[in-house]
């Protein structure tokens, strides 16, 4: 059981000693946000939307993701989180304990796996026989013209002949056993024209995205910052576009509306408040009112003067992951 508890900002206060054995973190490190980093990269918006929702509602949560364990293997573990309040009522936080269930999910995987082989194997079957009575079908339907065709020539032959002779009970048995060919032709063709198609697979809907649906514009000089944050942001669900500077973004707010923009405030050569002022004077048509970050290097002295630009939010450098996408989900959903 490794037991946590997490403030009302969601940064964590206390990790117990085995939480902290499993993924060898030090405490010092993993309060606040640290904890966030041993959360694998691809559940971390599904973590971090799961744990908002519950915030936000104060009730409890249960969600299943990947932990990394001190050797550098991410392994399954079960997360419940409990509101706490203080005894005149007052929301605390959260606290709350997750468990190892890697080997009960690499069952649930082997079982699904095992479970998908039979399906596609069953498919496989019944297209096999679908192809097969298809074929077969095909076969009967060329066979049954001919063989009516010789059951009434044998017929209009056996009229043009003496009744007694040999060639008549010929042309009989001949006529006879070609309408018994073309009675079991159709018999079989009745079998064979049963509905072949393929029945439809329900498919269940992934769970949205936190960020789906959402516009973000990621203004940076440098492009590996760029890239980093539009990576984080587009496994949220956002839809990204970037600029390298301040004319970039001016230009492309004049061909696109984005919901949030997320801005270096020290550009290279320019003022990163110059920007959010270029955007504020603008009519709101044209991305005036548009929800703005500012990434600031040093929080205390640049963070004051990003709000009084007309930025709406600060992110400290550098930024953690859960802070980018907790910040960008607020502005886009500030309700």
């Amino acid at each position: 059981m490794m037991a946590w508890r997490a403030r009302p900002d969601m940064s964590c206060e206390h990790l117990s000693r085995a939480w902290l054995d499993f993924t060898g973190a030090a405490e010092d490190q993993a309060l606040g946000d640290g904890w966030t980093r041993t959360v694998h990269p691809e559940d971390l918006a599904r973590w971090l939307d799961t744990c908002v929702r519950a915030f936000d509602a104060r009730e409890p949560f249960e969600i299943e993701y990947r932990l990394r364990r001190r050797d550098g293997e991410y392994r399954w573990v079960l997360d419940r989180g409990t509101p706490r309040y203080s005894r005149d009522g007052v929301f605390l936080g959260y606290a709350g304990a997750c468990i190892d269930i890697h080997e009960r999910k690499r069952a649930q995987h082997e079982l699904a796996r095992s479970l998908e082989r039979e399906r596609k194997l069953r498919i496989a079957t019944e297209e096999a026989s679908r192809l097969k009575d298809g074929f077969l079908a095909t076969v009967l339907r060329d066979l049954r013209a001919p063989v009516q065709a010789i059951a009434t020539w044998a017929a209009h032959l056996r009229g043009q002949v003496p009744g007694s002779s040999d060639a008549a009970r010929a042309l009989d048995a001949i006529e006879r056993n070609a309408r018994s060919q073309a009675r079991i032709i159709g018999s079989l063709l009745d079998l064979a024209g049963m509905d072949g198609a393929a029945p439809s697979l329900p498919r269940s809907s992934p769970e949205a995205p936190l960020l789906s649906g959402v516009r973000v514009l990621v203004v940076d000089d440098d492009p590996g910052v760029r890239e980093s944050i539009a990576k984080l942001l587009g496994i949220a669900g956002a839809e990204i576009k970037s600029a390298a500077n301040s004319a970039e973004a001016l230009e492309t707010l004049d061909v696109w509306r984005p919901d949030v923009l997320v801005s270096e405030i020290a550009l290279q050569g320019e003022d990163g408040c110059g920007l959010i002022r270029a955007v504020r004077s603008r009519p709101a048509e044209r991305g005036g009112c548009l929800r703005a970050a500012a990434i600031t290097e040093h929080a205390v002295a640049d963070g004051p003067r990003a709000l009084a630009a007309g930025f709406d939010a600060q992110l400290a450098k550098p930024v953690e992951p859960v802070a980018l996408l907790a910040t960008v989900a607020r502005l886009a959903h500030p309700a």
